[in-house]
């Protein structure tokens, strides 16, 4: 039997027909979405519901990477039109009418046209939001002048004359992803890609019911109604984009990547309707539970990046990887350094990354500074110079001495506890710890930890690496409950507020594995050395020394475990 078909029009004309073909094209790649592929679940308690507990590290994350993208410096911004016009030429070298376009994105975009460019280049729409789905950190700050200049169109553009609005979007879902969404119902789904939907529910339906197949048993057709508070300012901008829209009769309203929404219900539209309706409502910031650490990390961020600060997130995210592709790309727009906030040579200087003729320089800079200047804040940033000079020399002494005296300095600038301080008892602490005068080095972490929890929100995941770094000591004088202790309070935070997949997390739980290890509990420390290999084993390539290590210390836990039981047996 002949599979059943639609004919979807007849056209003569070849130029149509080419506009008839992209347009088709278009409104495929809309139903392709597949909202798992670019969605996070997140409970707004913080508490574990189907690993709910690590996603909310992984949506505070991308939130950051966009906010570090959209605080961009127009210098920042401008090479990366550039960088996306060769890349999409590779992309496109053997395709002529995808050239031609290329060609007139680049003789005529302006930033006031993003949503223009958006809703009428199909190989546009895709390449940003494929990269969104698979997380091509890379190829998303290629594309930074456009998610920047898509973000200030829509929060230019967002005017509404009723305050309440409902709003749809039709779409097909793996059954899994429809499950997962049930199962989730009263939690939050942030949205990491630019979202379509439309103020016509019958068009959304349309887009649901024409999505699958009805036989079709691994996909379902959804529809999404999302009621949206037109007046909220804590939300990421959406706006009707109709006028610019190939579609005009869809009313089209695009939200921007990173949008959160809370799951209200789901539910079968009718027992005869194949078509699941999923109730949402549009919420912001101050409706999640890491508000306060989402908050203080965007705090940390310039009030205008480069690509030295997303190289800063994607670190901190453990895509070393790709923060490395970001920090040079940021050498080579900044090669010529001019003076910052101190206006002299020394601006910009870091220990360690210079040869050994530099850092002498700028050491012999640093002394000169000190001894002819009474500007504290200056004082305290050249004693910062010495003393890394002096630790990456590995002289303990005179670095100890100009970070205590950094320390001083700041303790007399300051009445109370500031963050300054508290990095500067890190220091302290490192320099004891090379020394091996655990006793003080606990003491001086110990400081530091009490500043940053009085001054950081709980679960700011430098408190976490604070208690970690604590247990390290403890560990190495012995100390197997103090360290055990430190490293689950450092796990507890890890978990709620890092990326599910971040090598830290690996570390940490290696670190428990050792102290159970140590103490001949094998199966906790089996237990825990799976968990860092499960994470390492997605973040690390096969022949990362880290992943090396934990399969070696599994083994070893797997054959202890076995020799106790052979020895029960006897």
């Amino acid at each position: 039997m002949l599979k059943s078909f639609q004919i979807k029009g007849v056209l003569t004309d070849p130029i149509e027909l080419v506009k008839k073909i992209d347009i088709d094209q278009k409104k495929r790649q809309k139903l392709e979405d597949s909202i798992g592929n670019f969605s996070s679940f997140f409970n707004p308690d913080g508490q574990s519901t189907k690993n709910l507990q690590s996603e909310n590290g992984d949506f505070l994350w991308l939130q950051l990477f966009i906010e570090s993208l959209l605080r961009m410096s127009d210098g920042a911004l401008l090479p990366s039109r550039n960088e996306f016009l060769e890349f999409i030429r590779q992309q496109y070298h053997d395709n002529n009418g995808r050239l031609r376009i290329i060609d007139d994105l680049e003789s005529s975009y302006q930033a006031n046209q993003a949503i223009k460019w958006y809703t009428r280049t199909s190989f546009l729409y895709d390449i940003m939001n494929k990269a969104f789905r698979q997380q091509d950190y890379v190829l998303l700050f290629t594309l930074r002048f456009f998610i920047h200049d898509l973000f200030y169109s829509l929060a230019e553009r967002k005017r509404f004359e009723q305050s309440l609005i409902t709003l749809y979007r039709g779409q097909v879902l793996d059954v899994t992803e429809l499950n997962n969404i049930i199962e989730n119902q009263g939690n939050f789904i942030s949205m990491n890609s630019f979202i379509s939907t439309s103020r016509d529910r019958l068009v959304a339906a349309g887009f649901a019911a024409s999505s699958v197949d009805p036989n079709n048993v691994r996909h379902r057709s959804v529809l999404f109604e999302i009621n949206v508070n037109t007046t909220r300012d804590d939300v990421k901008p959406f706006a009707d984009v109709s006028q610019d829209s190939q579609f005009s009769d869809e009313n089209e309203v695009l939200f921007m990547a990173g949008s959160i929404f809370r799951i209200v219900n789901v539910q079968k539209v009718s027992q005869d309707d194949p078509i699941w309706l999923i109730k949402l409502v549009l919420c912001g910031e101050e409706d999640y539970q890491l508000k306060e650490v989402f908050t203080s990390l965007k705090a940390e961020l310039d009030d205008e990046t480069d690509m030295g600060s997303v190289g800063k997130v994607l670190f901190d995210m453990g895509k070393g990887e790709q923060a490395e592709i970001a920090f040079e790309i940021d050498r080579q727009h900044t090669r010529i350094r001019t003076n910052g906030e101190f206006g002299h040579p020394l601006e910009g200087y870091i220990p360690g990354q210079y040869d050994s003729e530099t850092m002498k320089e700028a050491q012999e800079l640093a002394a000169k500074l000190i001894e002819n200047n009474d500007d504290r804040r200056l004082l305290v940033f050249c004693y910062n110079i010495m003393g890394s000079i002096y630790r990456n020399h590995h002289q303990y002494d005179s670095a100890l001495e100009n970070f205590s005296k950094a320390l001083d300095v700041l303790l007399n600038l300051y009445d109370q506890d500031h963050l300054e301080i508290a990095m500067f008892h890190e220091f302290i602490g490192q320099i004891y710890e090379k020394q091996e005068k655990m006793p003080s080095a606990i003491k001086s972490w110990k400081e530091c930890l009490r500043i940053r929890q009085h001054l950081l929100p709980e679960a700011h995941p430098i408190i976490a690496l604070t208690f970690r770094n604590i247990g390290d000591l403890y560990n190495n004088v012995d100390d197997f409950d103090n360290a055990l202790a430190m490293y689950e309070k450092a796990l507890k935070i890890q978990l709620l507020s890092s990326p599910s997949n971040h090598p830290s997390i690996a570390e940490t739980y290696q670190c428990i594995g050792w102290v159970y290890e140590q103490i001949k509990e094998f199966r906790l420390a089996l237990k825990n050395y799976t968990s860092a290999f499960k994470i390492l084993q997605v973040s690390c390539p096969s022949t990362d020394a880290s992943l090396l290590q934990i399969e070696e210390d599994i083994d070893n836990m797997r054959r202890e475990l076995n020799a106790s039981s052979e020895n029960r047996s006897h």
